[in-house]
């Protein structure tokens, strides 16, 4: 018997068979443990690769008063993102390996944003955050995708969350940093917002290069785990239906996933969230800003915002592993966002403390609906190639929402961003409205499935009919609703 049989357990004994179909119980001491390591040595580097991302993605926001003076240009932020890269990216993450792929992202994206603290003109500035936008595309999604091949299907969303909070708190910490460096206009013969550019640039370049160095491939070649973790890890893969370490790429996986409805199911709820989260992260700033507040103090009232969000995102998403269900958090919370934005419309523009409130409102449903949407589609797919398809393709689609989001913040009508608060509201009515129908079909599946008998298990098994769809399709796959 060997490493994997040793360290499982079953109440009357296992055998060679079980630990192929993954039929073991595991002893959970040593799964905590296992998971515990996990989480001290990839969650802190993966959090830290997406924090400055986020960073430079948002930076644009905190320099946009700067900028126009500096630069004497028009409102620069409709070519900052770019929704062509995110699926090949992905899809070649196994075969270029993460360590070496996502390092070179985030040096590409480091040295876009170096670039930009020496731009001259709109037209250099247009290029750098077209390049940025190239790096950047495939970061999060390949970050998602190494995520679930270490981590049980019940234990992604609150990993997953990690990169989220990345992403609220470098809107807090961002805007402490902003403070700082924008104070130095003039040092070394340079503007604030260029020793910004520069200063952010080179910080992503030093988590790029540990990166190289420190990212896992695979558990399989991970330096932190010894054999016996590494044993374990297979279990956990059998038992969860993710393990498949002969799987290679086939052009038919492809098109199962553009098949599939929970594809697009996805992919729809998620540019509708992702408008309203790249509109509020981009330009909260310019918003509070709009309250009357001087630019330095802008920034400092920010950190609260996001910090909420953080704290609040991450009780979420821990609840939402720990009973495996995803829609039960994201309906209401669509609607919490929803009031959010009706109280941003509808409160009086020069009432300060009210509209303030009403960020915090919005922020509370932002991030946890997008987060657990990206959970929810990874959750849904089984086979490596299937579900890395999915992933690309609903952030593919999702940051489209980049591109409206930069039309639909352009200006303010007396003091109030009405088209981008309306389109944001309509934004996340249809999210709810998407969340619902993804869980009616789970739903629908999974009663499907439970009603079988075990003769027709057993036929739709022989026959491999489920393959033509995916590996979800199997009989035994349940969906986390």
């Amino acid at each position: 018997m060997n490493k994997e049989t040793d360290i499982a357990f079953k109440m009357e004994g296992a055998s060679e068979h079980d630990v192929q179909l993954g039929n073991l119980s595991i002893d959970p001491a040593r799964e905590r443990k296992l998971v515990l390591k996990l989480d001290l040595f990839i969650c802190p580097l993966v959090m830290l690769i997406f924090l400055v991302a986020y960073l430079d993605r948002s930076n644009l926001g905190r320099t946009l008063a700067w900028l126009g003076t500096s630069l004497e240009m028009p409102f620069p932020y409709s070519m900052q993102h770019t929704c062509f890269f995110e699926i090949p990216f992905s899809m070649l993450l196994k075969k270029l390996r993460p360590n070496r792929l996502i390092s070179a992202l985030i040096i590409g994206f480091s040295a876009s944003i170096i670039s930009a603290g020496f731009i001259k003109n709109a037209a250099g500035l247009y290029i750098t955050r077209l390049l940025l936008g190239v790096f950047e595309s495939g970061l999060f999604p390949c970050l998602t995708v190494l995520l679930t091949t270490f981590y049980k299907r019940e234990e992604q969303a609150q990993r997953i969350s990690y990169l989220f909070v990345s992403a609220a708190l470098s809107g807090g910490f961002g805007g402490l940093l902003a403070f700082g460096l924008l104070r130095l206009d003039g040092a070394a013969g340079l503007e604030g917002w260029r020793w910004l550019f520069i200063v952010e640039g080179l910080m992503s370049a030093v988590i790029g290069i540990a990166t190289f160095f420190f990212l896992p491939n695979d558990f399989e070649t991970a330096y932190f785990l010894n054999e016996e973790d590494k044993a374990l890890m297979r279990i956990r893969m059998q038992s969860s239906g993710q393990y498949a370490a002969e799987e290679s790429f086939h052009i038919q996986e492809v098109w199962k996933t553009l098949k599939d409805p929970k594809s697009w199911l996805t992919s729809l709820n998620q540019i509708s969230v992702n408008i309203c989260s790249f509109g509020f992260s981009t330009f909260l700033p310019t918003i509070i800003k709009g309250f009357g507040y001087s630019s330095v103090l802008t920034q400092l009232l920010t950190v609260p915002v996001y910090i909420w969000a953080s704290v609040f995102y991450l009780v979420i998403a821990h609840f939402s592993d720990m009973i495996r269900m995803r829609a039960m958090f994201m309906v209401p919370l669509c609607l919490v966002t929803a009031v959010g934005y009706a109280m941003m419309l509808g409160i009086d523009v020069h009432a300060r403390g009210p509209l303030y409130f009403a960020t915090f409102v919005c922020v509370t449903g932002i991030y946890c609906t997008v987060g657990l949407g990206v959970s929810w589609n990874a959750n849904s797919h089984a086979g490596y190639y299937k579900r890395t398809m999915a992933v690309g393709l609903q952030q593919s689609i999702g940051n489209c929402a980049g591109l409206i989001a930069g039309q639909i913040y352009k200006s303010a009508t007396n003091g109030r961003y009405v088209i981008g608060h309306s389109v944001s509201l309509a934004a996340i009515c249809v999210a709810f409205c998407g969340n619902i129908s993804m869980y009616l079909l789970l739903k629908y599946h999974n009663n499907k499935r439970a009603k079988m008998t075990p003769e027709e298990r057993e036929e739709v098994i022989q026959s491999g009919s489920y393959e033509k769809k995916g590996g979800d399709y199997h009989p035994d796959f349940k969906y986390i609703l």
